[in-house]
């Protein structure tokens, strides 16, 4: 019956490490083309400004009068900005509300608020949101510690990461993008979690598995004393030869013998064979710790597969890099309910006609320099 593994504990990892934009961009292309620029519009976007469709707002009552009514100030700033630069209400009519929440949803002492928009006639949702990251996260356990992951940004670009689905072969009917607004201070509210590191971790976890292997096999097969196993090896040639003779004897004697494994030979051979994928794991990682030149190890760690599947970084093939979240990024000296980032997300579908176009002026217009503006106010 096979060992079966102690549950590693989890622990959450959060070390207030300084990150910067222009760090985690050198390994990512860069498109400019992504970020607007109003020095470089020399066009009018077709918008028009007026009034949006106003839902009822989800407020949490644990809210204070005093910061809510600063939240939604700050979230009808947001849509002033969305309707005098790149949404056209008399074109898609959208309706809008306001969400805000007491909990926290970041490691910062902030509140999560922002608004939603809605445009019924293209099926798509924009929605920007302050001081959560959460929709960009997801989690690994390495070596019993709990990392969380974070989707691979496609561009950087002035402290603004940019997200976006795949296009092209890999897309799907349902497209998602989103920028990541930051305070303009060159640091993230994150640090990837280097390859050295990564490698590190799980060859640790790894070589701990194979140890508790060992420990199993040696509880389950004890090694007995030479002259026991000798005595017994006899005895069971003896019963042969009572039961069977001459050539019939002979037979059976030399498939016992050549089948016959000691308690050392039997308890090594199992070992072997239960730690193999785990060796052959550890002898990959060790390679790369070896041959791998410092400046690839210092690369973030993308990966997202547990230790025991590992193959192979996965840059270019998964959406999602290690990561320790940034306490040092927000400044505990603000109130609660100041943006210290944006979140934009747009949900859309790419094959209907309008929804292109939109999708088209809201990524052409979409001024995130005024959206840095309004951080820390």
């Amino acid at each position: 019956m096979k060992h079966f593994y102690a549950l590693l504990l989890i622990s959450f990892i959060v070390v207030p490490v300084a990150t910067h934009a222009q760090d985690l961009a050198v390994n990512i292309a860069v498109r400019s083309s992504i970020f607007y620029n109003p020095q470089l519009d020399t066009e009018t976007p077709a918008v028009k400004a007026s009034e949006w469709s106003k839902e009822e707002d989800l407020v949490d009552a644990a809210i204070s009068k005093t910061k809510l009514a600063k939240m939604k100030a700050v979230t009808s700033a947001v849509v002033g900005l969305l309707k005098s630069s790149c949404v056209s209400a008399a074109v898609y009519n959208p309706s809008w509300h306001g969400e805000y929440f007491s909990g926290k949803n970041s490691p910062g002492p902030v509140l999560k608020f922002g608004m939603t928009c809605h445009f019924p006639g293209q099926n798509a949702d924009l929605s920007i949101t302050a001081n959560d990251i959460q929709p960009l996260l997801d989690q690994l356990v390495v070596n019993g510690h709990h990392y969380a992951t974070i989707r691979v940004a496609s561009a950087v670009g002035g402290d603004v990461l940019y997200y976006s689905d795949a296009d092209g072969a890999g897309a799907t009917a349902a497209q998602t993008k989103m920028w990541l607004v930051t305070s303009a201070n060159g640091r993230l509210p994150f640090t990837p979690v280097s390859r050295k590191e990564y490698l590190l971790e799980a060859k640790a976890e790894l070589t701990a598995m194979v140890a508790s292997i060992k420990d199993g096999w040696k509880l389950k097969v004890p090694v007995r004393p030479a002259a026991t196993q000798e005595a017994e090896k006899a005895a069971t040639l003896e019963q042969l030869k009572a039961l069977y003779s001459g050539s019939d004897f002979e037979v059976r004697a030399r498939i016992y013998l050549r089948n016959y494994k000691s308690d050392e030979q039997y308890q090594r051979e199992n070992i072997r064979n239960e730690s193999a994928g785990l060796n052959t794991t550890l002898h990959l990682m060790d390679s790369l710790l070896t041959r791998m030149p410092a400046a690839e190890l210092a690369k973030p760690a993308v990966v997202s597969v547990a230790s025991t599947e590992f193959h192979g970084f996965e840059d270019g093939q998964t959406n999602y890099m290690l990561i320790r979240m940034n306490t040092a990024y927000f400044n505990y000296t603000l109130s609660e309910e100041k943006p210290q980032l944006f979140l934009v997300t747009w949900h859309y579908d790419p094959s209907n006609a309008t929804t292109a176009s939109l999708d088209r002026q809201l990524t052409a217009h979409l001024d995130v320099q005024k959206l840095q503006e309004m951080l820390a106010k």
